[in-house]
């Protein structure tokens, strides 16, 4: 479900025109199912969107949340609290455990405990880790909150909503279960141009400036002794990862408008927070929201003494929920780390300036323990970092040797200078106070984007990077 595919688009047309013919079939014939019929069309389209992708996709994901629908109807019944909690734990561990075979098998089994066992030869299903936890908080929910039971076609609608289900945002049940309900499968015009917008501008940040970068960065010469390399691969990193799932997410958010439902903006100008606690605020909202909700808050949250070790924990879980591997568990750890110092440091009067580069620098080094595999290279690239006799002139003179050519240089400068020019309209959007990508969306600044998106977005197709994840 790549939304940067000329397929998708297509598919998506052709099955939505197919769900007008049918709508319209249905208004003539029985006028009274036509709300139903809608939603039968919604979740017909993501289902042939998710078979698409393979069936594995599509199995992966009803497995997932068949199984939670049995935990919200055990939810209901008259069965004694001890067996059900058994049962509760039992469904639980069902849903979980394709997320685990698919993505933990081998660091955990192997890696972790050295067995010696055959690894899963698939590659993890798209959406996995997102529609895992949105079901599980779904029925978590249901479970603290117990109102009147949805419709089963309303939780299936509810789980497979197609804009988001493969990387987000991971919506709750209070936020997005009523829009559901609600929905008629058109297309709300009075939301067209907002829509178009954030469309627009999702495939801006896509692929003119995380695709361009992914191509680019595959032909640099790094030499992982060198911290000015290390460094420059490492914003490098940031930016590109930045700007593909901030780019997804708007899409999915330009998506749902179109379709008359508000989703959460997943993004809100992360790299212009002044500390990491404001940084996680920011960057991928949901997963923050997620993790604070059932598991941060649950463990005592700041009402504890020990609140920093909740706050360790929490972001231990988002390192292993991004990947499975030490690099991902070492990256949520050092995040971990950060939040709960900006927490328990004194308020020193810092400069702004200061304090947002600071943050930055902070963010964009630990993106080396996310992005490399090599354990040996990763080693090799971290002792560089924190290595004062790796930032010699020798290794400044050197730096060059980056490239490939000069036609890889210039093609870089010419997309960081459009990144640039993107994220200093997002810096200028907070100093004043707008809703975050307002200047973003401008009518003049959305006409440039899909000038510029027509000339220098690559002719070669990429999936988006947390489509990994």
């Amino acid at each position: 479900m790549n939304f940067a595919s000329y397929d998708f688009w297509k598919l998506l047309v052709l099955c939505f025109l197919g769900s007008r013919l049918v709508l319209a079939a249905v208004r003539k014939f029985r006028p009274g199912a036509e709300t139903t019929a809608a939603k039968l069309c919604l979740l017909a389209t993501a289902l042939i969107l998710l078979a698409s992708e393979s069936w594995l996709t599509l199995g992966s994901f009803l497995w997932v949340v068949l199984l939670g629908w049995a935990s919200v109807l055990l939810q209901a019944t008259r069965i004694h609290y001890r067996p059900k909690s058994v049962i509760f734990l039992i469904l639980l561990i069902a849903q979980l455990a394709p997320l685990f075979y698919y993505k933990y098998w081998n660091f955990v089994l192997n890696e972790t405990l050295g067995l010696d066992v055959r690894i899963p030869s698939v590659l993890i299903p798209m959406g996995l880790s997102f529609y895992t936890f949105q079901t599980i908080g779904f029925w978590v929910d249901n479970l603290r909150d117990p109102q009147a039971r949805p419709r089963f076609l309303d939780y299936l609608s509810f789980s497979s909503f197609f804009p988001q289900i493969v990387a987000g945002p991971i919506e709750k049940r209070e936020s997005l279960l009523p829009q559901i309900e609600q929905t008629r499968f058109r297309i709300h015009r009075e939301n067209l141009e907002a829509a178009l917008q954030w469309i627009i501008l999702g495939l801006a940040y896509k692929l003119i400036v995380a695709d361009n970068l992914g191509i680019l960065s595959d032909k640099f010469e790094i030499d992982p002794s060198n911290a000015w390399h290390v460094w420059f691969e490492c914003v490098c990193f940031g930016i590109r990862i930045y700007f593909d799932f901030a780019g997804y997410s708007f899409i999915a958010v330009g998506l749902g408008l179109l379709f008359g439902i508000r989703l959460t903006l997943n993004f809100r100008c992360p790299y212009g927070s002044l500390d990491l606690r404001e940084f996680w605020r920011n960057w991928h909202v949901t997963l923050g929201r997620w993790l604070r909700d059932y598991v941060y808050l649950p463990l005592g949250g700041r009402r504890v003494k020990w609140w920093a070790w909740n706050t360790l924990a929490v972001f231990f879980v988002s390192g292993v929920w991004h990947g499975a591997g030490w690099g991902f568990v070492i990256w949520g750890l050092l995040h971990g780390i950060g939040v709960a110092f900006c927490g328990m440091a004194p308020k020193i009067p810092l400069p702004a300036f200061v304090r947002w580069f600071v943050t930055l620098a902070y963010t964009l080094a630990a993106w080396l323990f996310f992005f490399e595999r090599d354990s040996q290279l990763l080693q090799t690239k971290a002792i560089a970092l924190c290595n004062p006799a790796a930032y010699g002139f020798q290794g400044i003179a050197g730096f060059a040797s980056v490239f490939a050519g000069t036609t890889q240089s210039l093609t870089l400068a010419l997309v960081s200078g459009v990144a640039f020019f993107l994220l200093a309209l997002e810096f200028i959007g907070i100093r004043r106070k707008l809703e975050p990508y307002h200047l973003l969306r401008l009518p003049a600044i959305s006409l440039l984007l899909v000038f510029l998106t027509v000339f220098l977005a690559p002719m070669e197709e990429s999936k988006f990077i947390y489509f990994n994840f």
